[in-house]
């Protein structure tokens, strides 16, 4: 297969060279456009035919597909000649964007007609009082009426801004209280809904609200509600991550009985979870609560203050093993202003401990390679573009081409969409079904969750053929907003719609899909969804996976039993294996326990 088609290539670059020594562009661009769909061959090699392509379009008259191929070259002047007239001012943003000249850039935005365009990069240029009038002026947009998420992305951008000028602004503050207020009504609807990623995104920008506010409790929600997500969503190392951070947090700000109360949070979650680092968290717990007692004697707080915080540490200390500190903690308490039958009795208690020694702690905590420093990504200005992109597949193309953050394959993808876009408006053709098909077809190998938004709008199509191929191209998009559509297609009235939404679900089986297609099996009252959904849950390889699957085997029968063996019989993960063994020897139906034993026996 592969010398086929190494000589298929060999071939069509034969007749593109030879069409274009003879002039004949059309045929020439024609072999050209084939050859760069094949989008896996070395830089070099696919270079070389995209040089030759923008000369042959320069031939042909078309300047704005020879500028598409030197913005992904990122040739920029030779693109910039292409682009020069007022027709392409939109692409002229985008290039001055890619050279990262942002005042240039937000000016030709604004020409664009795309404010939110400008703003952000009004921001990048740091011409902040121009943001400031582009942002208020998208608080009252009217595309926004019925959008209270993007609303609350823009009085959140809006007064963020205005602060930065003028950190008195009242008008700033109830910008700022505004979006707090409308981004917990739409995290709520958002997790009503179960679109946990779409809370997520929520309690993220409060958490940016309560850093750049220096209010800890505007941060404290953010990250209590971050952390309850993650959890809700099987999601341990996560958790652990942004306890890791929120306790970082918490000791900058000196907010030590926070932190000691979250190191014992992590403690208990890690336990839960199965994860060897409970032990860490409490001994950092307890350490925390002794320094928590320390401030609060230099503070002159309450007495029952400082003995709860020495109590809290002789647990944590206890639960460890280190008995010396347990003794220290009591002693420390028998010196505090108490009555004197308390401070007896603490006495009493730190001599029981005299003479135990510590034994030898293990106490691994969360490797580094598994903490990230979280560069939160800036979805106030990235989820307001893609509003303000509507959908377009042309303007989220022409967002990657030239941006090196995309691995060359992507960025080859989207030039291939570019092209064919321009293909269908130089024919006219851009209403014709077939080539909605292609796009959508395209966007979906593009693999990157830009391409979610114009699929989402091609599924909106009234046209059946447009909705399938929507669906169809989910199976190569590995993000859970990809289910987003996939639940809606599996109750669309066209029947090749539905059956393009179980093909999806056979392709989306990576780990932050556990929920989603477990949703799905729960919800449908079809069989062959059901199947299918379990069929990728087994997939997917992880404990969680296989404890449905399990679940499944021991509650359902028939067919729906037969798919969660059989999943269960392909997974490859040793920790299920005790799951197997502990459901084996409680199990008492005789059928179920059979399958059981013989799974024990595969693994």
């Amino acid at each position: 297969m592969a010398r086929t088609t190494f000589n298929a290539i060999e071939s069509t670059s034969d007749q593109a060279k030879a069409f274009q020594e003879q002039g004949r562009w059309p045929e020439a661009e024609r072999q050209y456009r084939d050859l760069i769909g094949h989008t896996h061959v070395i830089n070099y090699e696919y270079d070389d035919w995209l040089r030759e392509l923008a000369k042959i379009y320069n031939h042909m008259q078309r300047p704005r597909e020879a500028a598409f191929v030197y913005l992904y070259l990122h040739y920029f002047d030779q693109a910039r000649t292409q682009i020069a007239g007022d027709a392409h001012v939109g692409l002229r943003a985008r290039l001055a964007e890619m050279e990262k000249k942002w005042s240039e850039a937000a000016t030709l935005y604004q020409q664009a007609q795309l404010p939110v365009h400008a703003a952000v990069a009004f921001e990048k240029a740091k011409q902040y009082p121009d943001a400031v009038g582009v942002w208020k002026s998208l608080v009252h947009h009217p595309g926004l009426q019925h959008k209270a998420y993007e609303q609350a992305l823009v009085h959140f951008d809006y007064g963020l801004a205005a602060v930065r000028l003028d950190p008195n602004s009242s008008e700033a503050r109830r910008a700022l209280i505004e979006s707090q207020r409308k981004l917990e009504q739409v995290a709520d609807d958002f997790e009503q809904v179960g679109e946990l990623e779409r809370a997520f995104d929520c309690f993220q920008i409060l958490l940016k609200l309560g850093k750049e506010s220096s209010q800890f409790e505007n941060l404290a929600e953010g990250y209590v509600n971050c952390i309850r997500v993650l959890r809700d969503d099987n999601l341990k190392f996560y958790v652990l991550q942004y306890y890791e951070d929120f306790i970082k947090l918490a000791l900058e700000r000196n907010e030590l009985h926070a932190a000691a109360t979250l190191y014992q949070e992590a403690a208990a979650f890690a336990a839960r979870a199965g994860l060897p680092y409970d032990r860490h968290y409490q001994h950092k717990s307890a350490l925390t609560w002794v320094r928590c007692a320390e401030k609060f004697v230099e503070t002159g707080v309450p007495v029952q203050m400082v003995e709860n915080a020495l109590l809290a540490a002789a647990s944590q200390h206890s639960a460890v093993g280190d008995y010396p500190a347990v003794r220290e903690c009591f002693e420390k308490l028998a010196a505090l202003e108490l009555p004197e039958r308390a401070k007896q009795r603490f006495t009493a208690i730190a001599g029981r401990y005299k003479g135990l020694n510590a034994p030898p702690i293990e106490l691994p905590g969360l490797p580094d390679y598994l903490k990230q420093t979280h560069a939160y990504a800036d979805i106030w200005f990235l989820d307001l573009l893609e509003w303000e992109m509507g959908g377009d597949p042309f303007a989220v193309a022409a967002s990657i081409v030239g941006d090196l953050r995309y691995p060359n394959g992507i960025r080859r993808r989207a030039l291939v969409v570019l092209l064919t876009l321009s293909d269908a408006e130089q024919r006219k053709a851009t209403d014709d079904i077939q080539i909605a098909a292609k796009i959508a077809e395209l966007l979906g190998e593009l693999q990157s969750y830009a391409a979610l938004s114009p699929l989402e709008k091609l599924y909106d199509s009234t046209e059946p053929s447009t909705r399938v191929a929507a669906v169809k191209a989910l199976r190569f998009l590995y993000f859970k907003r990809s289910f987003v559509i996939v639940r809606k297609a599996l109750q669309d009235p066209d029947p090749q719609v539905r059956e393009a939404a179980l093909t999806a679900i056979g392709g989306l089986h990576f780990p932050h899909a556990f929920n989603p297609l477990a949703r799905i099996y729960r919800e449908s009252v079809d069989p062959r969804v059901r199947t299918k959904a379990l069929e990728s849950i087994g997939k997917i390889q992880t404990v969680e996976a296989g404890e449905f699957l399990v679940m499944v085997l021991r509650q359902e029968s028939g067919p729906l039993r037969d798919a969660a063996y059989a999943a269960l019989s392909q997974m490859d993960n040793a920790d299920v294996v005790p799951i197997l063994r502990q459901h084996h020897e409680i199990e008492t139906n005789a059928q179920v326990r059979e399958s059981l034993e013989q799974l024990l026996r595969r693994h």
